[in-house]
């Protein structure tokens, strides 16, 4: 089950340090009026995996591009920035679920793409997922799962 996870707390700044991708982005970073976090429970309310999203304009290149970028008035572009994983298989159907959640809740998104590091994991996990690669930036990779600007 797919829940929304948008309110700092304890348990947020403690999940967070088990991100493998970029635990140095607090807990306010990630989850304010332009980013929230998702998470993948099964119905016994456990943990599968976590992913980290940032509204912006325009698909970025780089954290700080990414930065600039967001906003809560003009987003055209959902950033799948970090995800991990507790258990096999739960990563792909949160990306899905979550794919899905944004753009039935927000219609004016039209762009879903992560802001990926460059690693061989990483491709082989988006592009087994149904993403395609869309730009390779100095220090990451978009991946577009579905891509209309």
């Amino acid at each position: 089950m797919l829940k929304v996870i948008n309110t700092c707390d304890e348990w947020v700044s403690q999940i967070i340090k088990d991100d493998p991708v970029r635990p140095h982005l607090t807990a306010d970073y990630r989850i304010n009026e332009t980013a929230e976090m998702f998470g993948l429970y099964d119905d016994k309310e456990y943990l599968g995996s976590i992913c980290c999203v940032r509204y912006t304009k325009g698909i970025p290149d780089s954290v700080s591009d990414m930065t600039d970028r967001s906003t809560a008035k003009d987003a055209d572009t959902a950033i799948f920035y970090t995800i991990w994983s507790y258990s096999k298989g739960s990563g792909r159907q949160l990306i899905l679920d979550a794919s899905e959640w944004i753009t039935n809740n927000k219609p004016e998104i039209k762009n879903l793409v992560t802001l990926s590091p460059v690693t061989e994991m990483a491709e082989r996990f988006h592009l087994r997922n149904g993403a395609i690669k869309w730009r390779i930036n100095d220090d990451s990779v978009n991946y577009a799962y579905q891509l209309k600007a």
